[in-house]
């Protein structure tokens, strides 16, 4: 069963492991709402639908034809994220009265989990980096689904269109999307675009009871980690850079079939490594062990090559 981090943390069996989970999902819209699967072992192998099944009408006494679909095996590989974090006993012991500083130092090393964790969602890339996962910008770049708008043909980059937007979400088949993510950038343009034509973001609720803004009835979310500085590598997947200027943005659902996390059963985990030989301070481990998988394709969809500095329009 997929649960996400927070309804996940209502089984956490410590204090530490409950805040742990609080300040990793917090200020993160993609981490409270992304459903991630608890399994055993390193890896899930799971199909993924490459063929429908068909189905006919038939006349009396018709020989029925069989139709099954198509599947082939993708496997998603447990990473390992983490970082140490060492908190000096002399501070502790001077400093304990005023300031948190385990729960400072702690906190700020889960954001720095945080932080890698939402950069690989979108831009992980297994097989230049083996320590870390595929992100989205990998996994949807389907050739056997076109789960990919693209705003130019040659993938030089070009001004975002609400046309564009509308047929990018309805490359989504058999699913209702959870949200359309991106960039500040972006959104601010979309909402330029919009005050333009004296129309303005209609505010709906989302299925977590969220008031949140609108596009076509998608709710809208943005991350800072989706760059207004990508680059491509080959039509279809982009890429995180500082030099180039294109964005993407997300259309996606969350479920267990769809755009879903994996992790070890443990989940997230802080380890008290304790007092240090070569300094006088005490260490704390946090680790993960997560992936990404999708066994349905049709359920999300990106519109790539978007100029980040260009005004949207129709």
């Amino acid at each position: 069963m997929a649960l996400t981090l927070a309804q996940g943390n209502e089984y956490s069996t410590t204090e530490m492991q409950r805040a742990v989970i609080d300040r990793l999902t917090k200020d993160s819209e993609i981490l409270q709402r992304l459903p991630f699967v608890a399994i055993l072992g390193n890896s899930l192998t799971y199909d993924t639908i490459t063929t429908d099944a068909g189905a006919s009408f038939y006349s009396v006494g018709d020989t029925w034809t069989e139709s099954t679909p198509d599947v082939t095996q993708a496997t998603a590989a447990l990473k390992i994220l983490g970082g140490d974090a060492d908190v000096d006993n002399f501070l502790l012991k001077t400093r304990s009265n005023k300031i948190d500083l385990q729960g400072t130092v702690l906190g700020n090393k889960v954001k720095a989990v945080q932080y890698k964790f939402l950069d690989t969602l979108y831009y992980g890339n297994a097989t230049t980096n083996t320590k870390e996962f595929n992100g989205l910008q990998l996994l949807l770049a389907s050739t056997t689904y076109n789960t990919v708008q693209s705003a130019t043909a040659n993938g030089d980059g070009a001004a975002a269109t609400i046309a564009k937007m509308r047929q990018t979400k309805d490359l989504i088949t058999g699913w209702k999307p959870d949200v359309m993510a991106m960039s500040k950038t972006m959104r601010r343009l979309l909402s330029t675009y919009l005050d333009s034509v004296g129309s303005a973001f209609p505010r709906g609720v989302d299925r977590f009871g969220n008031q949140v803004e609108m596009f076509d009835n998608t709710p809208i979310i943005v991350d800072d980690h989706i760059l207004n500085t990508e680059s491509t590598t080959d039509l279809g997947v982009y890429e995180s850079s500082t030099t180039d200027d294109q964005t993407t943005i997300y259309f996606l659902t969350f479920d267990e079939m769809a755009c879903c996390g994996i992790h070890s059963g443990d989940g997230v985990q802080v380890e008290e490594i304790g007092n240090l030989e070569t300094k006088d301070a005490k260490r704390w481990r946090v680790k993960w062990y997560p992936s990404m998988m999708f066994q349905d394709l049709r359920s999300c969809s990106k519109y790539i090559g978007i100029l980040s500095g260009s005004a949207v329009t129709a």
